[in-house]
């Protein structure tokens, strides 16, 4: 008869199926799993239980050797740039695990992570190493070696093969330069071989705009000579150049890095490094900076409306090529003056998003100026009382930029409540407290004083800390009343402050409530009577006191 037997294995890491079916005078094959979770010798056993059979056991001798390491797909970067990967590290056990990371050329391959990392239970986290080559090929450098070891995972490691390939185009250098002036800059050249080199450097000598081919000098000068330069092993050489923009269009051109080394298998080797220039045409001295204006804590939005000139060739004194405005409506045009959509491509950015909202309405061509009118929306919110400069730019597909300054001004908001402090007595502390929160969902720091020309009897604490996120109890911040006198009423301004946001309070400590006090009255009790006794005539004792002075 068929036989089926219940089977349990026990022992780190053996797992087995549960029941196993023996046909008659036949043999059945049961696979037994062992996934170790560390390394050395343990015992185990595997226990078969049958109603016909009965039950019996095998004993199991386990022993986890460290494993091989594994290879890793190779890695593959140009000299001068780096190749980056991910490498997992679960964790099968229930609770968290500590592991530590090390890897043995570190010169060459770089962890971006902590040596000790927590693995969650039952998951995985990755780890990012770049490799940085140092040679072309499969140089004996570019292998590493990454160990990882737990207590509760035991011991592993992966072998990282790096591969070095000759460079192509590198990352550019962007400069930018107020037309009709000359600017500077550096680039930064490293040698990312592992022994010194000598390099010659030079400067394409055409480039291209607007369809038309312009010597590069006329735009941009190398000022290195055109002598073999010797750079160290890892060291850095420093390219100046010069950029000159002849009118509102991009510019580039590249600069080419050449090792000269005969017979070496590095010779030859190039790295083009883009430069990009950006003319910028910033406004005149006799700009007035447009304002944007409201109370702290309201909400403003106004216009602005900004004009430009793209065909300039050089700075112009007319306000006119760099004008703007900001008003309750738009402005009309001149006398003369027609409008029509414009089909230039422009990106406008504020360097401060925190405080004003940008929104992009209409582009036209104004003729017969020939001028470029771009109108925005203008949303300004301020959370505090502040007064800045922000500046608006504006870039052309072209590659013309415009900078645009105005004035964003915040005045002082209504305090937001009035705050009684009753005193408990001379020199006692009176203590009101009040929860704030951030007004986002993370914490913020802030800043509690009272203001210049409050009265000493007040304190607050803490002075900084930070808002809890909203929706949280939030921060307890407390107001201490301690008055040295009765008989006035002692005044404070509370300010509390974040970078963006400022609340204030009116401040009132008060001498403690005075109560008339009310008169009981009673009758008294009646005087006791003298003893009675003998009654002195007085008038006669007088008399007889005046008969015997007589004579």
């Amino acid at each position: 008869a068929v036989v089926s037997t219940q089977s349990t294995g026990e022992g780190e890491g053996v797992t087995g199926p549960p029941t196993v079916t023996v046909g008659p005078k036949t043999e059945a094959c049961y696979e037994l799993h062992y996934k170790p979770t560390f390394i050395g010798k343990s015992a185990g056993k595997v226990v078969f239980v049958s109603e016909e059979l009965g039950e019996f056991w095998y004993e199991l001798k386990l022993n986890s050797e460290k494993p091989r390491p594994v290879a890793l797909p190779q890695l593959s970067a140009e000299l001068g740039k780096t190749a980056t990967t991910l490498i997992p590290v679960r964790n099968d056990l229930p609770d968290s695990s500590l592991v530590h990371v090390t890897l043995t050329n570190s010169s060459h391959f770089i962890l971006h992570s902590a040596r000790k990392v927590s693995v969650p239970g039952n998951g995985k986290i990755d780890l990012e190493v770049t490799f940085i080559p140092s040679a072309l090929g499969n140089s004996e450098k570019h292998t590493c070696l990454m160990e990882f070891s737990s207590p509760q995972l035991g011991e592993w490691s992966y072998t990282l093969q790096g591969q070095g390939i000759r460079p192509s185009v590198m990352d550019a250098v962007n400069i930018s330069c107020p037309l009709g002036q000359v600017a500077q800059t550096l680039l930064l050249f490293k040698n990312p071989l592992d022994h010194p080199v000598v390099v010659s450097c030079k400067l394409l000598e055409r480039n291209k705009i607007e369809h038309k081919v312009v010597p590069t000098e006329e735009l941009f000068e190398l000022l290195v000579g055109e002598e073999l330069i010797p750079v160290p092993e890892k060291g850095v050489l420093e390219l100046p150049f010069t950029f000159r923009p002849l009118n509102m269009s991009h510019a580039a051109s590249y600069i080419l890095v050449e090792v000269i080394e005969d017979g070496s298998p590095v010779d030859g080797v190039k790295w083009q490094y883009p430069i990009k220039g950006t003319p910028v045409f910033n406004v005149s001295k006799g700009y007035q900076l447009p304002v944007i204006s409201c109370k702290a804590k309201e909400r403003k939005e106004a216009f602005m409306e900004i004009i430009l000139d793209t065909n300039a060739t050089q700075p112009s004194k007319n306000v006119k090529y760099s004008e703007a405005g900001i008003m309750e409506r738009p402005s009309d045009l001149k006398e003369g003056w027609k409008r029509k959509e414009s089909e230039q491509e422009f990106s406008f950015s504020l360097d401060d998003t925190t405080l004003l909202t940008l929104q992009h309405c209409s582009t036209s061509n104004i003729t017969p100026p020939g001028l470029t009118l771009i109108t925005f929306t203008l949303v300004f919110a301020p959370g505090k009382p502040i007064k800045k400069t922000v500046n608006l730019t504006v870039d052309s597909k072209d590659g013309g930029r415009w900078v645009y300054p105005f004035t964003a001004h915040s005045t002082a908001a209504e305090p937001d409540d009035t705050i009684v402090i009753r005193a408990s007595g001379l020199h006692k502390d009176s203590v009101v407290g009040m929860r704030l929160n951030s007004l986002d969902s993370s914490s913020i720091p802030y800043e509690a004083y009272l203001e210049k020309g409050s009265d000493p009897d007040f304190r607050v604490y803490p002075p900084t800390g930070q808002l809890l996120p909203f929706g949280t109890e939030g921060t307890l911040i407390c107001v201490a009343y301690k008055p040295t006198l009765y008989g006035k009423t002692h005044n404070a301004k509370l300010i509390v402050q974040t970078p963006t946001s400022q609340w204030s309070y009116v401040i009132q400590g008060q001498s403690p409530a005075f109560s008339v006090p009310v008169g009981v009255t009673t009758t008294p009790g009646r005087l006791p009577r003298p003893s009675p006794g003998v009654k002195k005539n007085f008038i006669r004792q007088n008399m007889r006191i005046i008969s015997q002075k007589s004579p």
